[in-house]
């Protein structure tokens, strides 16, 4: 183990489900203080969020919204929900999280 291994970060998004689950990380505390693998959050890394759609399964937003459904068969990157992100927004969030992550020590 190198010096530093333990001076590691760990990155969440803020849904419920990941906070629950890092938890039972280890977060012991370092002799510099450190603590390792201390959570932070950024809503940089949640899901897509599915505007008007959130929370319906894909059976519903078919059933309800066939227009909507059909379209975003048709082309899933670029399809963006009604008041929600596509995945072409999703990557630009996200790359740009990462590249901050990249620059932190």
């Amino acid at each position: 183990m190198t010096k530093n291994s333990k001076h590691a970060r760990l990155y969440t998004s803020s849904l419920r489900r990941t906070i629950d689950t890092v938890r039972h990380f280890d977060h012991s505390v370092q002799e510099d203080g450190w603590v390792t693998m201390r959570r932070r959050e950024w809503r940089a890394l949640d899901e897509i969020f599915a505007g008007v759609f959130d929370g319906m399964t894909y059976e519903e937003v078919k059933r309800k919204a066939p227009q909507q459904f059909e379209m975003r068969c048709k082309n899933k990157l670029d399809y963006r929900y009604p008041r929600g992100e596509s995945y072409q927004d999703v990557i630009k969030r996200v790359e740009q999280a990462v590249l901050s992550m990249e620059g932190t020590t």
